[in-house]
């Protein structure tokens, strides 16, 4: 179970966001101010923090506060709640942190975008073969029978994917929030055009379908 900080001044916001994290299986910590968030970090591992900017300590307190975490050696992915939706403020949310996310939010894109930051923390292998293919993780290459296979951004992460969770069903609604992001809306059939993409370069029989439910490679 993922231990999650929320540093958060506002009694009534504070409060919905903790209750609806935990209702999705996270150990909250909730702090409402600098100190006490201190005193939580330093007391046991946590997974992913999620700070406001505007904080009783000033206006981009927040921001501050990522920094001297940083500084202190603490690693785990930062997403910051707050109204300043300005592009330079959106810029420093992402260099300071990993995700940014402007009030008024929808409680449940801030669970899907929690549950996105724990996921990029998660370890993975940076070599994976399957038959005769080969990711390279680090690099983003692909290769069948020692030739390079030219993939497309998206194709290259949907494919990623399926081979990192090798055996793992998954539907095509978590393709396209792992892939495009939570909330995406485009086109229904965006993810069976990007498997067929890949069959074409890759073999038929790499991705199986498992009908009315999702895709997966198998074991």
């Amino acid at each position: 179970m993922a231990r999650l900080l929320l540093l958060e001044d506002d009694p009534v916001l504070g409060q919905a966001v903790a209750e609806a994290l935990a209702h999705h299986g996270f150990q909250v910590r909730w702090a409402k101010g600098e100190e006490e968030a201190w005193g939580l970090v330093l007391a046991e591992p946590l997974d992913a923090l999620i700070l406001d900017v505007r904080l009783p300590e000033g206006e981009e307190a927040g921001f501050r506060f990522a920094r001297e975490l940083r500084q202190a050696g603490v690693q785990s992915p930062i997403l910051f709640l707050t109204a300043k939706d300005a592009l330079e403020d959106r810029l420093l949310g992402l260099e300071v942190g990993e995700d940014y996310l402007t009030k008024p939010f929808h409680l449940p894109e801030l669970v899907a975008r929690v549950r996105a930051l724990l996921r990029r923390g998660e370890v993975r292998p940076t070599r994976v073969e399957v038959r005769d293919i080969v990711l390279e993780v680090e690099g983003r290459r692909v290769r069948k029978g020692g030739a390079p296979v030219a993939l497309t951004a998206k194709e290259y992460q949907v494919l990623e994917l399926l081979l990192l969770n090798r055996g793992r069903l998954f539907t095509k609604e978590e393709i396209l929030e792992r892939v495009w992001g939570p909330g995406y809306e485009g086109e229904s059939n965006l993810v069976e055009v990007y498997v067929k993409n890949l069959r074409r370069k890759l073999g038929d029989d790499l991705i199986e379908t498992v009908r009315g439910l999702g895709y997966r490679v198998p074991e």
